[in-house]
């Protein structure tokens, strides 16, 4: 299968961020929170999974470039930010803005900001990234 260098950047971002997750999953115990360690394990995974998927479909989409640009690394820089908000949480016990897998944790007011800031922005940002894809999925005539 030939990709483009657009497809590329997703299959290849996404093998990576699985391969993260895979590894994390190995020491999930280490963590200070490791029921958060499984959530963030679980994202990579599954995150990975998705951004090898929709690689191999993105050629599928009907995107002008500008779109296709910001569709392609808002989802590949929200993904990663999101799993790298959940990992910082489980390392660090910050549970403000996930009170189910960080209850009885808390940190520092800067650790809690820093990564609130890391899981809404990562959540942000791959909602417009898919949100632009599905629609060029929908625009497409095929």
């Amino acid at each position: 299968m030939n990709l483009s260098t657009h497809q590329r950047t997703l299959v290849v971002a996404g093998a990576l961020l699985f391969l993260i997750g895979l590894l994390q999953g190995a020491v999930v115990q280490s963590f200070l929170n490791p029921r958060m360690a499984l959530s963030a394990h679980q994202t990579a995974v599954q995150s990975g999974m998705a951004m090898m998927i929709v690689g191999a479909l993105w050629a599928s989409a009907d995107l002008r470039s500008t779109y296709s640009s910001l569709a392609r690394w808002t989802i590949v820089i929200g993904m990663f930010g999101l799993w790298a908000g959940l990992t910082a949480s489980a390392a660090t016990g910050a549970s403000n803005n996930l009170p189910i897998a960080g209850a009885g944790y808390s940190a520092a007011q800067v650790t809690e900001a820093l990564v609130s800031i890391a899981v809404l922005g990562g959540s942000v940002l791959m909602t417009i990234g898919w949100s632009i894809f599905v629609i060029g999925l929908i625009r497409a005539k095929r």
